[in-house]
């Protein structure tokens, strides 16, 4: 029998719209048609102070936008028990690049399936990693894996496995492999 797709909760339309930056072109174009005009008047210096603390206060409202959406879309996936992750083999000879992913805990195995780009949605088949435990403590996640999330590497019966993922995520998962 197949596996089944893992079944993240589907980012909406404000969160694709943030994941494609459309908020700051926006403000980049509001704030560049403000420029020219105020450099006339108040000069090149004021303007370009204006632009950064125009940029900054616009980013800043933004995350306090899309926040709430992002953290209720991650809760509704934790509930179902996966997390957004990124994981590579630990004991290949040169350990490969990270696969950006999902990943659901079951009993006594360790689901993952990759995404399409960065944001994406699901792609391709679900690897299974039958009976996963920590081989290590939890550590900081380079920031090109998971951007401060926390690693860990797991013993699996396909061997040693690195994952990075939120320090919530890694707790589901060291609770969860030992049930």
């Amino acid at each position: 029998m197949p596996q089944q797709d893992l079944a993240p909760t589907p980012r909406g339309w404000p969160e694709k719209l943030h994941d494609a930056n459309l908020d700051g072109y926006l403000l980049i174009a509001v704030v560049a048609l403000a420029v020219f005009p105020l450099q006339e008047s108040i000069g090149f210096w004021p303007v370009l102070v204006l632009f950064v603390v125009a940029g900054g206060a616009g980013m800043l409202l933004a995350q306090l936008v899309f926040r709430p959406v992002q953290r209720k879309r991650i809760a509704s996936d934790a509930r179902q028990g996966i997390f957004e992750c990124a994981q590579r083999a630990a004991d290949a000879p040169a350990p490969g690049k990270w696969a950006f992913g999902y990943a659901k805990v079951e009993r006594g195995r360790l689901l993952f399936q990759a995404k399409a780009g960065f944001s994406g949605s699901v792609a391709g088949r679900v690897e299974v990693y039958p009976d996963p435990r920590p081989a290590g403590p939890v550590v900081k996640a380079p920031w090109l894996a998971f951007p401060g999330g926390k690693a860990i590497t797991l013993h699996t019966g396909r061997g040693l496995l690195e994952l990075a993922a939120s320090a919530t995520s890694l707790e589901m998962l060291t609770g969860r492999s030992a049930d």
